[in-house]
């Protein structure tokens, strides 16, 4: 689990977690409302009113944006662009939470081991996470401030819809592709520590990003592509107002499920 919960709150979290993996291969949300009703409990009794509100408040409560895809396409600049237009909103980088030189495994042909999830303290990750799933913070750089705007955590990292135990938090899901020429040469451009040794693009890097692209492109869930050889402007135009969107439906659905609940 993410947070550390009473058994009434896992029991929602479990019946959620169930019904999000019907509702998703039936590419709707709409049943997962009326699923949620209990059958023991008649609508308008306090047992049912109490559900909804409980259930309400647990699912509405965050908004947590998955930004993955290739590497140097733009997902750092995207997050933080974001960052700067969205209320009330954090950034999480995977790439805080590499294991130290030492702790990476080399391949046969010598080149470290960096492009995969074990490369990656992934438990801390999930650790930072779930901090601020339990007490949300508001971001002081967010321009657009307001009390009654949902909490939003943006992810950003190249494996991140690879890794199983973050599969239920994301509301939404970005990946970032560029073609291999440009990734190649706008991996050429930057300097790491260690810097790539020779072949080490062709040889690690591309490779490992087309079989985790691969995997990822059975998942049931939706997963929004960006071209990330549009413009820095371009990109944040789109996802912002996909987002905008995304937000106000958000909204008027937990609007509804409290109406519902106190009728």
């Amino acid at each position: 689990m993410l947070m550390k919960v009473g058994p009434n709150l896992k029991l929602l979290l479990s019946v959620w977690n169930i019904l999000s993996k019907l509702s998703r291969r039936q590419r709707t949300t709409a049943p997962l409302r009326q699923a949620l009703l209990p059958t023991t409990s008649p609508r308008g009794t306090s047992g049912h009113r109490k559900f909804q509100k409980t259930f309400s408040k647990l699912i509405m409560k965050t908004f947590v944006i998955g930004i993955g895809g290739v590497t140097n396409g733009g997902k750092t600049t995207l997050a933080k662009n974001l960052q700067k237009h969205l209320p009330n909103c954090s950034v999480i980088s995977q790439d805080d939470f590499f294991k130290p030189p030492s702790e990476i495994e080399t391949d046969k042909n010598g080149f470290l081991q960096y492009d995969v999830l074990e490369a990656l303290n992934m438990e801390k990750m999930m650790s930072t996470i779930s901090c601020w799933m339990q007490s949300p913070r508001h971001s002081p750089v967010s321009t657009e401030r307001n009390t009654e705007d949902v909490p939003i955590l943006i992810i950003e990292g190249f494996l991140l819809f690879n890794y199983k135990p973050l599969e239920t938090i994301w509301n939404r899901r970005y990946f970032v592709t560029i073609p291999y020429e440009e990734c190649k040469r706008r991996r050429s451009m930057r300097v790491y520590e260690p810097p790539d040794s020779p072949g080490y693009f062709d040889g690690h890097v591309w490779p490992m990003y087309l079989k985790h692209r691969r995997e990822i492109e059975d998942i049931e869930w939706e997963i929004v592509y960006l071209d990330g050889t549009k413009s820095k402007e371009d990109l944040l135009s789109q996802v912002y107002e996909d987002l905008r969107q995304e937000l106000a439906k958000q909204k008027l659905s937990c609007k509804a499920s409290l109406e519902g609940s106190s009728a």
